[in-house]
């Protein structure tokens, strides 16, 4: 019975994780148990111990006789969030460009196809995205550097619809990505540092774009 609640919980949690992703949950929204609970088919246990969580990775607050609220990120959490990725897969790009094997490349390069496949669906090509930049945080190879970038990861939730939603980004992101896996195939690993800068500053204006049209949510 524990280990049937457990897996309903881990369940319950990658489907709150996939809406984040997918942008069908949103900054500020509430997580009902009960409402989730008869979403996913599930008891209110499970959800509860998915929403504990998210709560204890900083993604979901609880708030007096309301429940669980996503967290909304403000405008310096969100630049400060950007310093540290473009500091953390910098990184990652270099060390990708001298560790990746020839499968790994072939594997990049069929994620990247798969993206592109889907570039006129915003959160399919947001989830795909994720993908290509997790097989680059494995071809880094680095342990310590992988934890980091994943708790980042999972910060980057918060900020709501991905960059990828704008159509222009969208087509430049695909051009970045192909750039990207010539350098890594080339093994330049300064090459590769620059077009991921350069990469990560497109989407932070982008995001910056994003902010200053939408309302903020209190």
């Amino acid at each position: 019975m524990a280990e049937n609640t457990e897996n309903q919980a881990a369940y319950c949690y990658q489907q709150l994780i996939l809406g984040l992703q997918q942008a069908q949950i949103l900054p500020g929204d509430y997580l009902r148990e009960q409402a989730l609970a008869k979403e996913f088919g599930v008891s209110r246990t499970p959800v509860r111990e998915a929403l504990r969580k998210l709560e204890t990775e900083g993604l979901v607050n609880a708030e007096p006789r309301m429940g669980m609220r996503v967290r909304a990120l403000d405008y310096a959490e969100v630049m400060e969030l950007y310093e540290v990725r473009e500091v953390h897969e910098r990184a990652v790009a270099r060390l990708a460009a001298t560790k990746a094997t020839d499968l790994e490349l072939s594997v990049l390069n069929q994620l990247q196809l798969d993206l592109e496949s889907v570039k006129h669906d915003p959160n399919k090509m947001a989830v795909l995205n994720l993908r290509f930049h997790t097989a680059l945080l494995q071809m880094a190879k680095n342990r310590f550097l992988s934890r980091a970038v994943e708790t980042m990861q999972l910060t980057l939730l918060l900020l709501g619809p991905s960059t990828l939603s704008d159509p222009k980004r969208a087509t430049t992101a695909i051009k970045e990505h192909r750039a990207l896996i010539k350098a890594l195939e080339k093994r330049d690993p300064d090459k590769a540092e620059t077009i991921m800068r350069e990469h990560l500053q497109n989407a932070q204006r982008t995001r910056i774009r994003q902010i200053q049209s939408e309302p903020f949510i209190g």
